[in-house]
């Protein structure tokens, strides 16, 4: 890749579901491989726990591993003792994934850690199906996670997929948080330039976020996902580098 990438979306370990993975010893070799400058990590499906633990590890030792910390319904006070400690000392925010939780980021449950979170100033990626056609019925729905957003507004939260990967969901989600400043909208799963410039038109360039979704999705598809759509320059700058830096900023 010629331009320098910042990526939101990058897992470590390996899944249930997928033959790819991403082990510690094959970070240095990703980087370097598709000129990428930061990485936000966070765990994939298997190993939550022991991922988790090497995350904060990652995280402290290399300025260029920001980590997201997995949470968990069946652990929420240990987890939220580990925000309390970690947060700004390499984690920067977590990640949800309401599939494998069975619940929706806005349950009560999960009040605790949206607490710390909101305190910190801290950021919430969370996973968003196209399942339902983005219907609050699915756990994965765009919209429970702007129902925190609303509610939390020191919270950065990232709307994975650009809210649903599917463009009658995504045009869905993009209208829905048009008015809501703290929403953004990561590409990762978007193959589709059109969908990219729909997120340009709705909510502007600087609430979009480049995610691979490594190594779940391919590199380069996401990439180019970006690189091919009509819009600027300057709007591929931000996307792809600039909207990291600023989202990660203490300011």
């Amino acid at each position: 890749m010629k331009l320098k990438v910042n990526d939101v979306h990058v897992h470590l370990g390996s899944s249930s579901i997928i033959n790819q993975k991403l082990l510690v010893k094959d970070i240095k070799n990703f980087r370097k491989k598709y000129n990428i400058d930061n990485i936000m990590l966070f765990t994939l499906d298997r190993d939550i726990d022991k991922n988790n633990k090497k995350v904060i590890e990652l995280a402290k030792k290399y300025e260029y591993v920001h980590g997201l910390y997995w949470i968990q319904k069946t652990r929420i006070k240990e987890d939220v003792k580990i925000l309390e400690q970690e947060l700004g000392n390499g984690l920067v925010g977590v990640k949800f994934h309401g599939v494998f939780e069975k619940e929706k980021v806005s349950a009560k449950i999960y009040e605790p850690i949206m607490k710390v979170l909101d305190k910190k100033k801290a950021i919430l990626l969370i996973h968003c199906g196209r399942f339902k056609d983005g219907s609050p019925l699915s756990n994965s729905s765009f919209v429970h996670g702007l129902t925190v957003a609303k509610k939390f507004q020191n919270i950065k939260v990232i709307l994975a997929h650009m809210g649903g990967n599917d463009t009658s969901v995504v045009r869905k989600a993009l209208e829905s948080a048009k008015n809501i400043p703290n929403a953004y909208f990561d590409t990762s799963g978007i193959s589709t330039p059109f969908r990219v410039e729909l997120g340009i038109k709705k909510v502007g360039p600087k609430r979009i976020i480049f995610g691979s979704d490594f190594p779940w999705c391919s590199f380069r598809g996401m990439f180019y996902g970006v690189e091919d759509a009509l819009i600027s320059k300057h709007a591929k700058s931000l996307i792809l580098n600039k909207n990291f830096l600023r989202l990660i900023s203490k300011n």
